[in-house]
């Protein structure tokens, strides 16, 4: 059983496609949420995700794509997402729009006898925490995990890859595929096979992303900060 393990794609078509192409044939792929905003390919990307009928919540950007609602990005980032936001909406058709919205905010599915439970941010806050990330401590870790049955907890929304131990199960952020943050600007991943987690990483076409983004009506302030952080895998306050 391979299963592919993505996050926080952000519209960004040419590093989903080299995801798609590392990982192989997969039998199942799990989708922690954040399909939209930031990048310049956003009804690819949700096409994408519905016809390879993904095992997917919602993230903080798909929900404000949907309903037109405050994403409550970080603080240098809130004017960037509220601008791509409005022209992400503009780009997506109301069936789209609709599925985006419609995608539950927690979920927990079991596949061949191992069960996995998915959320954005965290179970009890499943938009906009982020405070479980690589460095969260073992305390915080139980704490945000408490009440999860699943053997695998996966989550997104900070764009940093984990793979932590949990008395016997483990929480496992992919990392983001399309918009990275660790310094590190290849796409993120995780792959699932045969009871094995593992972190993966690919580089793919940032070229052809950035050109992609130069067409988007944005602020030049706006669409620089975004080429930065694909160039660099870094916020641009970094």
């Amino acid at each position: 059983m391979k299963i592919l393990i993505i996050s926080d794609i952000h519209a960004n078509l040419w590093a989903l496609t080299a995801v798609e192409r590392e990982a192989g044939v997969v039998d199942h792929v799990l989708f922690a949420g954040d399909a939209v905003n930031y990048g310049p390919r956003p009804r690819e990307v949700v096409s994408w995700l519905r016809e390879r009928h993904a095992i997917a919540v919602r993230g903080n950007h798909d929900h404000a794509v949907a309903f037109a609602a405050d994403p409550r990005a970080a603080a240098s980032k809130q004017a960037i997402a509220l601008a791509m936001r409005d022209w992400t909406r503009s780009q997506l058709d109301e069936d789209d729009r609709r599925w985006l919205g419609q995608l539950p905010l927690t979920l927990e599915r079991d596949i061949a006898g191992v069960s996995f439970a998915l959320c954005h941010a965290t179970i009890s806050d499943p938009l906009f925490d982020y405070r479980l990330g690589p460095t969260a401590s073992d305390w915080l870790l139980r704490e945000v995990a408490a009440g999860i049955d699943a053997d695998v907890l996966v989550l997104g929304h900070t764009h940093l890859p984990m793979i932590r131990p949990r008395n016997g199960s483990m929480v496992v952020n992919p990392g983001s595929v399309g918009q990275p943050l660790d310094g590190d600007a290849r796409a993120a991943f995780a792959l699932w096979e045969d009871g094995q987690m593992a972190s993966w990483r690919v580089a793919y076409n940032t070229h052809a992303a950035i050109a992609a983004l130069q067409e988007v009506p944005l602020r030049p302030e706006y669409r620089t900060a975004l080429i930065r952080t694909l160039q660099t895998g870094r916020a641009e306050s970094e």
